[in-house]
């Protein structure tokens, strides 16, 4: 993924590439409110289910009860 590209054009219409920068998600919240927001990104067609990491306690990050799941993009 490090080694796509984007086109695009410039003002004066000669195209130019652009390497993607990785970007990394971050859900913290219930259990529940997590694994929804993933099945949510994955049915619009965002990221696969499985591209998430294994939710896990989020500690500081959150409140009481909350886990961390992260996705790198």
């Amino acid at each position: 993924m490090a080694e796509e590209f984007v086109t695009l054009e410039d003002d004066s219409r000669n195209q130019v590439q652009v390497s993607r920068e990785k970007i990394k998600h971050i859900l913290v919240g219930t259990p529940n409110v997590v694994r929804k927001t993933i099945h949510i990104l994955h049915t619009i067609g965002y990221a696969e289910v499985g591209s998430w990491s294994k939710p896990v306690i989020a500690g500081s990050l959150g409140e009481s009860g909350d886990v961390v799941s992260v996705l790198i993009r």
